[in-house]
């Protein structure tokens, strides 16, 4: 099983409308075509959470990328955005509860002007 691009690709969401949500979803499930199709399920619903997530409470661009990790049987998927974590905890909405039960984990590294929320699902 491999992605395009040597198991890794990126989406660079320049806008909040460009690309459109459906675009992103064509993209992702053209990305995924060769992962099973429960992981891929699994996976396109964290991405799409995700995705929403960050162009919900933070701003452009968004760095959407889908890693494929042979080592752990895992595809690994991140969302970076322009807009650091205001600090104090992590809430977990609806939307990132369902994230936390479609992976083995999810996390999220922040830095002085971004932040990037990410989340392992098993292959």
């Amino acid at each position: 099983m491999t992605l395009p691009f040597a198991d890794q690709s990126t989406l660079i969401i320049p806008t909040p409308g460009v690309p459109t949500p459906d675009e992103v979803q064509v993209w992702i499930q053209e990305t995924l075509a060769e992962v099973p199709a429960v992981p891929r399920l699994r996976s396109t619903l964290v991405v799409e959470e995700l995705l929403a997530n960050a162009r919900l409470h933070a701003r452009p661009p968004y760095v959407l990328r889908v890693a494929l990790d042979h080592t752990r049987r895992a595809l690994r998927v991140f969302v970076e955005d322009c807009a650091p974590h205001s600090g104090g905890s992590w809430r977990t909405g609806s939307g990132l509860a369902l994230v936390d039960g479609l992976s083995r984990g999810w996390g999220v590294e922040r830095r002085t002007r971004a932040k990037t929320v990410w989340a392992e699902v098993a292959l």
